[in-house]
């Protein structure tokens, strides 16, 4: 197999935590906390809980950042991220990596053809395929190589450095 032929749906994570767009900024933290992740789907209230945008750590880093109590109680919908960037599940891991380099995000939501929300794709979950062969990241690199990856390989060895020989985890 090659990054070329790996669909998305091999490597997304079909367990999105979400939270609705009427809740507020804590609501979407103590998500992130139970589940010891970066960010939550936010989706509407409606019977098909349609995902409407994206409230990452950064997000609340920038939001708290400016020292307005008042954006505790505000609703996600003001303060989330959108236009949502959603991938195909057919896609393949090549494609979703550079959608992701040239929107300059780590995360998409991964829909099926009639655009209901299946999952959600990483650039850890790339990563970590990456990581158990390595052969995939040569369909980023080689004859065919584009400069638009080479942010990808630094973010790659950042995060091998990072999570996979903390000896050199930067503190």
């Amino acid at each position: 197999m090659t990054s070329e032929t790996i669909s998305v749906s091999k490597l997304m994570n079909r367990n999105v935590q979400t939270d609705y767009e009427d809740q507020n900024i804590m609501s979407a933290c103590n998500i992130m906390y139970a589940k010891d992740i970066g960010s939550v789907i936010i989706v509407t209230r409606s019977e098909d809980h349609s995902p409407v945008g994206i409230i990452t750590e950064r997000d609340i880093v920038r939001i708290l950042g400016k020292l307005n109590p008042n954006l505790l109680n505000t609703p996600l919908k003001t303060l989330m991220s959108t236009p949502l960037i959603t991938v195909e599940e057919t896609a393949s891991m090549v494609e979703a990596t550079k959608l992701m380099n040239d929107k300059k995000i780590r995360r998409l939501v991964v829909v099926d053809r009639n655009n209901k929300m299946n999952g959600i794709l990483t650039q850890k979950d790339i990563f970590t395929a990456i990581n158990k062969d390595p052969n995939l990241f040569s369909g980023f690199y080689g004859e065919n190589f584009s400069s638009n990856f080479k942010a990808v390989f630094e973010k790659f060895n950042q995060y091998r450095l990072e999570n996979l020989m903390p000896e050199f985890k930067e503190y």
